[in-house]
């Protein structure tokens, strides 16, 4: 008789060639060319997809390409912790339980002052290092809230192939709707210990503020395309009544934020939260007045 799911899953994985996936608008840069070129462990090839846009359809674009068995994908903003990164990142996966390991994201040194304030208060800017294998899985009771993202991570071709790739017309959130996807199958997936990377956190409230209303803009796409995923904001009404509610707790929430991942009110004083958050509503409901249902 054949094995089932649960049994193959049981079995210890071999692992091929590893192919890293950058997307770009403008080629790679030197600090993550070289932070690459360290790696302990034996990189088939590095791809750098440039000028296609949005992320998902890049990486998409960039996984065709490649030939690895294990698919690393690095923002192009982002640099390697240590040498170690990449093989911390990649060993996990002999597990065929595991879907998808996960760097944590930390600000560089020479963060400015704001950057400094942003990851203090703002959801998944920063990820602490962890000392053990942490297991995130986006589901409804933490609004599908992950600590691995795209910034860097890594699979096996087979995974990305089985849930059918990145969404290539998202603009935002291209990560969270590809690990819930995962998540369904049955897949774990896990913030790997000792291994992260320096990405910077935006440098100007204009660019906090844009990053986060073009959140809110996918997340508005993510959820016509799940509704379970968020609020319904398919008539003007609804949308009319989301704002005037989102307005009405933004100083509110200056002084006492919710935690999405949490799902409680945490007292403390986080304007910028507040603002990003509301920036974020914001594009979630441009999302929906111009997806014209």
């Amino acid at each position: 008789m054949g094995q089932t799911q649960a049994q193959l899953r049981t079995q210890e994985v071999s692992l091929g060639q590893v192919s890293v996936i950058v997307p770009t608008l403008h080629g790679l840069p030197v600090a993550l060319r070289d932070s690459l070129a360290q790696q302990d462990w034996p990189l088939a090839e590095i791809e750098v997809v440039v000028g296609v846009q949005p992320n998902g359809r890049a990486r998409n674009v960039g996984v065709a390409r490649a030939h690895g068995d294990v698919l690393v994908f690095v923002d192009d903003d982002a640099v390697l912790g240590d040498a170690t990164l990449v093989r911390r990142l990649v060993e996990p996966l002999h597990d065929p339980a595991i879907g998808v390991t996960g760097a944590s994201k930390l600000i560089p040194p020479d963060s400015n002052w704001f950057q400094r304030w942003v990851a203090c208060e703002v959801p998944r800017i920063e990820h602490p290092i962890v000392t053990e294998p942490l297991v995130t899985i986006p589901n409804r009771e933490n609004g599908y809230y992950c600590e691995v993202t795209t910034t860097c991570c890594a699979l096996r071709r087979q995974v990305f192939e089985e849930v059918g790739g990145f969404d290539d017309e998202l603009t935002r959130g291209v990560d969270t709707e590809f690990f819930v996807r995962i998540a369904r199958r049955g897949y774990t997936i896990v913030l790997v210990p000792q291994a992260w990377v320096w990405h910077p956190a935006p440098a100007s409230l204009g660019a906090l503020l844009r990053k986060q209303f073009h959140y809110g803009y996918g997340h508005a796409q993510e959820v016509q395309r799940d509704p379970t995923r968020g609020w319904q904001l398919a008539t003007w009404w609804r949308r009319l009544a989301y704002l005037a509610f989102r307005t009405a707790v933004l100083i509110p929430n200056i002084f006492l934020p919710y935690s999405y991942a949490y799902r409680r009110w945490r007292p403390g004083f986080k304007p910028l939260k507040a603002l990003a958050s509301y920036a974020s509503a914001l594009g979630y409901i441009y999302g929906w007045q111009t997806s014209g249902k």
